[in-house]
């Protein structure tokens, strides 16, 4: 169900007169637990020769601490206004445990979408799992001390206006990939990769066949790739 905000559209605001009202999806399908838990226990490269590299997000979209913490979980989204964090504030309220947030501020790091409190409260409050924005967030070395997963294209100390608007749950494009609720992220120092909603089932069930490969089966597919370049070498 979508509802859309009837409050009436400010003319002062810092990002311009936007005509265009704030966007606040409540419900939308999500996946399955069992599969979710069935791609969390997989590595962040193998589900991305799964889904490919449309799938995978750019390098833009890096963890804040040294340490990445690693992330799996249930996609919500909110797109905000450059610097604007008033829709991802909203949209905290909208998580259920194990949930990752997605926020796409197209990129803009003069300013911060928020703190490290922000986040130890919808985790202990929500069950937030992590937080990725297509932006800049802050407090790192309370981020790095908790473990806490959070992804972002850069750190900025200042925080920018809070007055949207804004959209929460829609699709969002963040480091490159095209991002909707109800989709599964998984992430790490590895990278990040997005598992539509669409597609989650057939990934989950072609997990559960995964296993890490052995000392021999190494030896053959180095056997195999050294045969197809030796053929190559052949005069025509």
């Amino acid at each position: 169900m979508e509802q859309l905000s009837s409050h009436p559209i400010s003319t002062d605001r810092v990002h311009g007169r936007a005509i265009l009202p704030p966007i606040l999806n409540i419900n939308f399908d999500r996946p399955d637990p069992s599969d979710v838990r069935h791609i969390a226990a997989v590595e962040v490269p193998v589900l991305s020769e799964l889904v490919g590299p449309m799938y995978t997000m750019d390098r833009s979209i890096r963890p804040l601490a040294s340490m990445a913490a690693a992330v799996c979980g249930t996609v919500i989204t909110a797109k905000c206004p450059p610097g604007d964090n008033l829709a991802m504030v909203r949209a905290l309220g909208e998580v259920r445990a194990g949930d990752v947030l997605i926020v796409d501020a197209k990129g803009f790091d003069h300013w911060c979408l928020g703190g490290y409190r922000l986040l130890e409260h919808a985790q202990r409050t929500s069950g937030l799992a992590g937080l990725i924005v297509n932006g800049a967030y802050r407090d790192v070395e309370e981020i790095e001390k908790s473990g806490f997963p959070v992804y972002a294209t850069g750190v900025a100390a200042g925080s920018g206006p809070k007055t949207g608007p804004g959209e929460i749950n829609v699709a969002v494009c963040c480091g490159g990939v095209v991002v909707s609720p109800g989709d599964i992220v998984s992430a790490s120092g590895e990278g990040i990769v997005i598992i539509p909603r669409w597609s989650v089932a057939s990934v989950a069930s072609a997990v559960q066949g995964y296993s890490v490969p052995s000392e021999q089966d190494i030896e053959a597919f180095v056997r195999n790739r050294s045969a197809v370049f030796d053929e190559l070498c052949q005069p025509k």
